[in-house]
């Protein structure tokens, strides 16, 4: 028992609210402040251990699911946790004026209704089977109704949300560090074994690795294109290196507009891509290559072919890109988008009218994404495109994903616990990152079908299908943009960082959101 671990990560650049706060490294921390109604497992298997709920009952229509919690468990402020505050915390996460990040997830909730103290139940518009395992995410992790009636949005976004975690926030300094400190009344017996673990806001990767050679740290995370970090924390002596995979990074496009609603013009960009050459140049080979999957190859619902049709060959893609052009009597390069005017149930749902603009590659002003920009610009200006840079103009997943006026952002996704946290958002009709932008294309639409139609059953092997389904339609009608690799992430840690009882790795690091799992470590020093 005891001890401090220090986990080396890139600088908090928004606050400490578990669900507001947007960055990828609430992954790394919001798991240990809090617990959900129902715990997922790395197979997204129900992990009751960490779920304030101990058992479920599902409704005869499928639609209501009624959770009976587990007694005693108390806030770390001391208030009990009961149906009540599992309503008010739901009810805030479900508001869309909140901005709570993972409320996709469970958007499908219409109520929630108090049965009595240790009940509370949900109901969905339709049948939606992911709801269960969605509750699992930060949307379903309850804050302290009596700490929010005290401190509003603004003080846990500065002093953190009581929950229910094995450790809470004591302290937040701005580009310094935060510091979680081990709950006594966690209801975990004998968890967490840690004193407390501190997040240290280091920048670059190169001095996270110097870091480590030093014995300053204990764990640090490392991004994929960080070769020199990646080989040095590789030589120390006893390192442990966990390695997982996201979803396939993707120069995004909007195939409702000109030139990109033209099969050939999206077929063409993926003939482009040297997609073997790009995960040498930004991975160090060390990534998947994309082969039909918007999932990692492990997962269930998992979709590849022997064959890709989309290997690379810029011949055959300046060829397509000539026909086309001949047949609209424009010449190479193609060089602009056409506007796009929402009909009015698009406009409805939030669509945007857009001018005639300039294909564009849209980015943030990372160095890394930057080099990223620079290959992709270099493939696409080789067979026919002429392509402009934006870098750093901001909003670029506003403008990729709402708006859907971006041409070539360059993006990636995380994963979920269940596939239709990442399919319904980006393959559904209307979906935040929709492939077809605004589009009603007959592919779009049976794509939409499919994913609707698996989260309408409880039977895992048929949403499987339904997924892979979905995939292939995506990739043979070239949709979404041009997929290139499932990234590495990576995460090294000390010889004295253990955790109890040795488990399975894939249990100290999610394959869902790639946290590591700091309530079941201990320092062996």
């Amino acid at each position: 028992m005891g001890g401090v671990l220090r986990y080396g990560m890139g600088p908090n650049v928004e606050h400490i609210f578990h669900l507001t706060y947007s960055g990828g490294a609430c992954a790394a921390w919001c798991m240990t402040v809090g617990d959900p109604i129902t715990a997922y497992g790395p197979d997204s298997e129900w992990f009751t251990d960490k779920s304030l709920a101990e058992s479920f009952d599902i409704s005869d229509d499928q639609k209501t699911i009624t959770f009976s919690l587990k007694s005693g468990i108390k806030f770390h402020d001391g208030t009990d946790v009961d149906a009540n505050a599992i309503k008010t915390s739901l009810d805030f996460a479900l508001n869309k004026e909140n901005a709570v990040v993972t409320r996709s997830a469970i958007a499908a909730i219409i109520g929630v209704d108090v049965i009595d103290a240790s009940t509370v139940s949900v109901t969905t518009e339709d049948v939606f089977a992911p709801i269960i395992t969605n509750l699992g995410m930060t949307s379903g992790m309850p804050f302290s109704p009596t700490a929010f009636d005290a401190l509003g949005v603004e003080g846990f976004e500065n002093q953190g949300a009581p929950s229910t975690g094995p450790f809470f926030v004591k302290e937040w300094v701005s580009g310094s560090h935060t510091e979680y400190v081990r709950s006594t009344n966690y209801h975990r017996e004998g968890k967490p074994f840690l004193d407390s673990w501190r997040w240290e806001e280091i920048p670059e990767d190169v001095v996270k690795a110097a870091a480590m050679q030093a014995g300053e740290l204990d764990i640090v995370g490392i991004s994929s294109s960080s070769f020199d970090a990646v080989d040095t924390l590789r030589a120390i002596d006893g390192i442990q290196e966990f390695k997982g995979f996201g979803g396939p990074r993707m120069d995004h496009f909007n195939a409702a507009r000109a030139p990109w609603d033209d099969i050939r013009v999206r077929q063409a960009a993926q003939y482009a891509m040297d997609r073997v050459g790009w995960n040498q140049a930004m991975t160090g080979g060390e990534g998947h290559v994309y082969m039909g999957s918007l999932l990692p190859p492990t997962h269930a619902a998992s979709f590849a072919v022997e064959d890709y049709p989309y290997d690379y060959d810029p011949a055959k893609s300046k060829s397509l890109l000539e026909e086309y052009a001949a047949e609209k009597g424009i010449s190479l390069p193609i060089s602009m988008m056409s506007a796009y005017t929402c009909t009015a149930q698009q406009a409805a749902d939030g669509c945007v009218d857009v001018p005639e603009q300039p294909i564009t590659i849209t980015v943030s002003s990372s160095p890394q994404n930057i080099a990223r920009a620079e290959l992709s610009k270099a493939y696409y200006e080789a067979v026919g495109f002429k392509v402009e840079m934006d870098i750093g103009g901001g909003d670029e997943a506003k403008r990729t994903f709402v708006t859907k006026e971006a041409s070539f952002s360059l993006r990636g996704y995380g994963l979920r616990p269940h596939p239709s946290g990442s399919f319904n958002s980006y393959l559904g009709m209307g979906g935040y990152w929709n492939n077809g932008g605004w589009g009603t294309s007959p592919e779009q639409q049976e794509i939409d079908v499919l994913v609707r139609g698996a989260v309408q059953t409880f039977d895992a092997e048929e949403q499987n299908e339904m997924y892979r389904e979905a995939q292939r339609i995506y990739m043979e009608a070239a949709l979404g943009g041009v997929r290139t690799a499932n990234t590495p992430s990576y995460h090294f840690a000390q010889s004295w960082v253990t955790w109890e009882g040795e488990p399975d790795p894939k249990w100290l690091k999610y394959p869902s959101d790639n946290s590591l799992h700091m309530q079941d470590a201990w320092l062996d020093k």
